[in-house]
């Protein structure tokens, strides 16, 4: 004859064993998602610093690269400018050069001229020629002749001048020219320097959850044994 007492107690133990077990697959089911959640934030935070310190340094770079191209472009324009202003200076001496052989030749016949003139002077005063208004009418012809011719040479020199002008004013124009095309050449990209990425936020880790008290199970397996134990004494007095 089967024992009530014995089959409760039985119940109660396997229940008890029972609930003990599958609430410590939970627990260890539980634990093992938060060490997984724990293992894949810090991975994201290691891959997040790391994709961080590559950027910074392709920024850094990128910036370095851009004030040795703006150093070169600051080089190339003075070097442009050296270049306009000695061209300027070679045009210019040019000009002078021819303007002071034009005046140079001018001045010689000038001198060649006075000369003729005081000649032609001296001839007609030594020709014999009775004074009066005969006489000082050949001398005026003489003077106006020379006279004309002097002021023809002038004129030259005038419009000599006028030339070397505007051949100065034209070298000028085109120095001024060729500084502002190359000042329109120049390239400034390095503009703001780059700044450093946010700093990325360490992950909190989470706690693993507590293990569970065997008082619940235990519980458990002793309300099923009195319940299984309840049960057959029930049923035996049947």
């Amino acid at each position: 004859m089967c024992n009530p007492l014995a089959l409760g107690i039985a119940s109660g133990v396997g229940s008890a064993v029972t609930g003990i077990a599958e609430q410590n697959r939970a627990h260890r089911a539980q634990v093992d998602a938060v060490n997984r959640s724990n293992a894949i934030a810090r991975q994201k935070y290691i891959n997040d610093i790391t994709i961080s310190a590559y950027n910074d340094q392709r920024k850094g770079e990128v910036f370095t690269a851009q004030l040795q191209a703006d150093a070169a472009s600051r080089t190339n324009l003075f070097k442009q400018r050296e270049i306009n202003q000695i061209e300027a200076n070679r045009a210019s001496e040019s000009a002078q050069q021819e303007l002071r052989e034009k005046v140079t030749e001018t001045m010689f016949a000038s001198q060649e001229n006075l000369a003729k003139a005081i000649q032609a002077q001296g001839s007609v005063l030594a020709s014999g020629q009775q004074a009066g208004q005969s006489l000082m009418l050949t001398a005026d012809d003489v003077e106006r002749k020379y006279g004309y011719q002097q002021a023809q040479l002038d004129a030259s020199i005038f419009d000599s001048t006028k030339a070397y002008g505007i051949k100065q004013f034209g070298v000028n124009l085109d120095q001024y020219s060729a500084d502002v095309n190359a000042l329109n050449n120049l390239t400034t990209t390095a503009v703001v320097a780059p700044s450093a990425s946010f700093k990325t936020i360490r992950p909190t880790k989470q706690a693993p959850p507590e293990k569970p008290s065997i008082l619940g199970p235990l519980l458990g397996g002793f309300s099923a044994g009195v319940s299984t134990w309840s049960g057959v004494k029930t049923a035996l007095k049947d």
